[in-house]
């Protein structure tokens, strides 16, 4: 299914890893969003005592933010962090000192699945784009998945079509990777006064005899690409989707603007991610 101009995929990638059904493990899920301009302090969520809560989707506007002082956040934010949700713009100081926000808007949405938490890490940029990967855990059995959990943003950090913010399973070190593990990376940029842009992730282990099924998917410039994701795991099943990578600019004060996975009204329906305009997202399904 496609929304407004559809993006071709001549590549295949708006697809989906196929993987062996099983016997469902999930039992549910909870879903939330949130979206503003200036509510710093977040938005509080309640999603059920066994569940581990990830990044579901971003869009609007991460580019304009500081840090200042090391103590008060004023970066732009899309992020869960245990029982609050994070949506906002940035903001800067001004010359008395007071926080004054740009008044972008940030929607952020977190997917809360049936899991155990095992490790969680933050990446910071650099001014080159090119901070190293950070190792967040080992690779655990094939029970363990790992998802993003939130992106911050600083000016400038956000403002080209090549960035992107993403969680890895490594299985064979590389010049990068010392040693196998999952890891967060990205090529955010600091702003020019040093600021950081930084991204978060989590991994849990699922409840025994969870599979998962992974993809991605892409729009072209001006196009919007809507597709189920998660059937290769079988239906009706109960699923959950959480994001792994998003890739693009965030830079307009648009909540349409982004990459977003909707979680279904019933337990057993269909997940949809939607993505516009040259981003790409990659997510992943358990059941």
């Amino acid at each position: 299914m496609t929304l407004g101009c559809a993006a071709a995929d001549p590549d295949g990638l708006n697809a989906e890893e196929i993987v062996d059904e099983a016997e469902e493990a999930l039992t549910g899920f909870s879903a939330f969003t949130a979206q503003s301009t200036t509510n710093f302090t977040g938005t509080t969520i309640s999603p059920d005592p066994s569940e581990r809560c990830f990044l579901s989707g971003v869009a609007g506007n991460l580019n304009q933010g500081l840090w200042v002082g090391g103590s008060i956040s004023m970066k732009a934010a899309a992020r869960v962090s245990g029982s609050t949700l994070f949506a906002h713009g940035g903001a800067f100081t001004d010359q008395h000192n007071a926080r004054v926000p740009y008044n972008n808007l940030v929607k952020a949405s977190t997917a809360c699945l049936p899991s155990s938490y095992v490790a969680s890490a933050m990446w910071s940029s650099n001014s080159g784009g090119t901070s190293p990967p950070v190792w967040i855990a080992a690779l655990g059995t094939s029970l363990r998945q790992c998802f993003l959990t939130g992106v911050t943003g600083v000016d400038g950090s956000w403002n080209s079509s090549t960035r992107f913010a993403r969680v890895v399973k490594i299985t064979t070190t590389d010049a990068t990777h010392s040693s196998t593990g999952w890891y967060i990376e990205g090529n955010l940029i600091d702003d020019v006064s040093g600021s950081h842009a930084t991204i978060s992730a989590d991994c849990a282990d699922f409840p025994t005899g969870t599979e998962f099924a992974s993809g991605m998917a892409y729009a072209t410039e001006d196009g919007t690409t809507s597709v189920p994701i998660g059937g290769s795991l079988g239906s009706p099943v109960v699923k959950g989707c959480a994001l792994t990578e998003i890739n693009g600019a965030f830079n307009l004060n648009n909540a349409s603007e982004g990459i977003v996975i909707t979680a279904p009204s019933v337990n057993t329906g269909l997940w949809t991610i939607t993505v516009t305009n040259s981003r790409l997202g990659r997510w992943a399904c358990a059941k």
